[in-house]
């Protein structure tokens, strides 16, 4: 009996971008996809389809609040610069890059050797090894 992976969903955040409110989840990308996106050249065309292999769900609406489907057609009605970032937050998240930890962390308490008087052996008379 085999291992057979799980296929990963991200749902991407878009916090604090142009595109807050946005909410997009994609399986995560195949190493062969990866390559293939590094070594092609990007045309509008190939973006898009490469972003349909990969777009689960979305909340994108068009002007009449109708839910934009997941298709090559649907996507083709977006701006290019929502698709690249959604495709930009993929590649983020597929190859591991994540946010800076929070700055906000709690200070633990000081180090008990910083308080430890430091003082060469030899400069006490106790310690020296010649007798006195």
């Amino acid at each position: 009996m085999g291992y057979r992976p799980k296929r990963r969903i991200f749902k991407l955040d878009f916090t604090g971008t142009d595109y807050e409110g946005l909410e997009a989840s994609v399986r995560g990308l195949t190493v062969g996809e990866e390559l293939e996106l590094n070594d092609k050249e990007f045309t509008p065309d190939l973006v898009v389809k490469e972003l349909v292999k990969v777009l689960v769900s979305w909340n994108v609406e068009d002007d009449q609040g109708n839910l934009v489907p997941t298709t090559f057609e649907g996507v083709c009605t977006q701006e290019s610069g929502l698709v690249l970032a959604i495709l930009n937050a993929l590649r983020a998240v597929n190859s591991g890059v994540s946010d800076p930890l929070p700055q906000s962390s709690p200070d633990g308490e000081p180090s008990p050797a910083a308080s430890i008087p430091m003082a060469p052996l030899s400069a006490s008379p106790e310690n020296s090894a010649v007798p006195a």
